[in-house]
């Protein structure tokens, strides 16, 4: 079941690369052209990734399911963006946003705690990285937003994995800024949604490894 999941998240990730992230129009002039990502390769890269990730599904209870799959089919490509260019687009966070939201109706029916759960770790993470944006420097409002998927697929997993995420995730970002500056010899912008964005799978991975 997992592989047919992943199959089909790998998929949407595709088709989203393929069709949405063309139409990204930002009213920035630093902005690149975005339709210039989308080639065979990267298109395939994305599909990769997508599948690869997709993994995680076997540490993840099956209830969360709905909530993991479109956080990972539109949030791969979200990520990938960034990682290219340095930009979260907003449309393609509210896609990655609609799908959650969905995936949230039928876990809302039948698991109304894990639900809440997925709110509350919305609601934490995206004010945390909030207060961070407002407070601090050399982070963009796309980290906050992306901070609110993050905390939702987090908070399935309870206070522990919203905690988890968060700190592997700054982990991750701060292992990113210094091997940037180790093999470019260089400071400056750099995409830290991705490794933010990947918080909830080493926070799973972690939880995995220490059980029991």
């Amino acid at each position: 079941m997992v592989e047919l999941v992943a199959a089909g998240v790998a998929l949407v990730a595709v088709a989203t690369w393929v069709f949405a992230v063309p139409r990204v129009v930002i009213d920035d002039d630093e902005a690149p052209e975005f339709g210039a990502l989308v080639t065979p390769l990267s298109a395939a890269a994305v599909g990769v990734c997508a599948f690869a990730l997709a993994q995680v599904l076997w540490l993840v209870p099956g209830d969360a399911w709905w909530l993991w799959a479109p956080y990972l089919a539109f949030g791969v490509p979200l990520v990938a963006v960034d990682l290219r260019t340095t930009f979260l687009p907003t449309a393609l966070w509210r896609l990655c946003l609609v799908g959650l939201l969905v995936g949230a109706v039928p876990v809302a029916l039948t698991r109304p705690p894990l639900a809440l759960a997925a709110v509350l770790g919305a609601a934490a993470v995206g004010a945390f990285f909030y207060l961070a944006w407002r407070l601090g420097r050399g982070m963009g409002f796309g980290d906050v937003r992306l901070a609110v998927l993050v905390g939702a697929v987090a908070g399935t997993s309870g206070v522990m994995g919203v905690a988890s995420a968060v700190l592997l995730g700054t982990a991750l970002g701060a292992v990113q800024a210094l091997l940037r500056v180790a093999l470019r010899r260089g400071t400056g912008a750099f995409a830290y949604g991705p490794a933010l964005y990947l918080g909830p799978f080493a926070a799973q991975i972690v939880a995995t490894a220490t059980a029991g």
